[in-house]
């Protein structure tokens, strides 16, 4: 097993343990988790807990529509596809990363509709490794309208897109504007990414995520790139389920 790499990002080992809410291994199975291992990951028959993998997320959440989470499973060697689950979320299925040239590791922020476990399911071989944390929430981050939909101006920004690469520790943090609405808000239909996408300078893909509803509004990503492509530059392209196409480029 190879180190976790958490500790390279902003706040050290040691702080980003302090956050707390994680699930033990005989909680690790309760709640939804046999319903969604089935659904959503194909009723893996061989999956365990590993300390290899470290979900990491807020014992509360102090604003339900903006819920930081870190999924590390770089202790884990090779990963090809991590699936992240919210227990009784009117969505379950928040994103699918295929980590692809980058590292296991993804940093991002959820919405949360009522409190319960969030899962991350890394998938090494042909085995799967669940990590999970327990979030209590007030709820109704999901059903929500979106905190943009309250200035007239909002579409002025919207799809733009911010980035930054640190080459030193590989990490790329990437920001989109967009609402993320999830159609539950009355009047509101749903509007919200599908998909990102990362892209060498060759244009050839490092990386790609799947994107769903509970991803909170205006996203943030952080992934971890190996030194060779953190010297970038970097492609990133999305979409949307209204059919709009996002693009941008990030140097160091």
């Amino acid at each position: 097993m190879t180190a976790i790499l958490s500790h390279r990002l902003p706040g050290g080992g040691a702080g980003l343990a302090a956050l707390g809410g994680g699930l033990t291994p005989p909680d690790l199975d309760r709640g939804m988790w046999d319903l969604h291992r089935a659904d959503l990951l194909g009723a893996p028959d061989a999956w365990r807990s590993d300390p290899g993998l470290r979900l990491l997320a807020p014992a509360n959440a102090e604003d339900a529509r903006h819920v930081p989470i870190l999924a590390d499973a770089t202790g884990l060697g090779p990963v090809d596809r991590m699936v992240v689950t919210i227990d009784y979320s009117p969505f379950p299925l928040a994103l699918v990363f295929h980590p692809g040239r980058t590292l296991p590791l993804l940093g991002f922020g959820v919405k949360y509709e009522i409190a319960g476990p969030i899962r991350a399911s890394a998938r090494t071989g042909a085995e799967w490794i669940m990590g999970g944390a327990f979030i209590d929430a007030m709820g109704g981050g999901c059903s929500a309208p979106a905190a943009t939909h309250a200035r007239p101006d909002w579409q002025d920004g919207f799809g733009e897109m911010r980035a930054r690469l640190w080459p030193d520790t590989g990490r790329l943090r990437v920001g989109i504007r967009h609402p993320m609405d999830t159609g539950l808000a009355d009047g509101i239909p749903a509007h919200h990414l599908t998909d990102l996408t990362l892209t060498d300078a060759q244009g050839g893909e490092i990386a790609r995520l799947e994107i769903h509803e509970p991803l909170e509004e205006n996203p943030v990503l952080t992934f971890l790139l190996p030194r060779d492509l953190a010297q970038g530059p970097v492609g990133i392209t999305a979409r949307d389920t209204s059919g709009f196409r996002f693009s941008g480029k990030v140097a160091p």
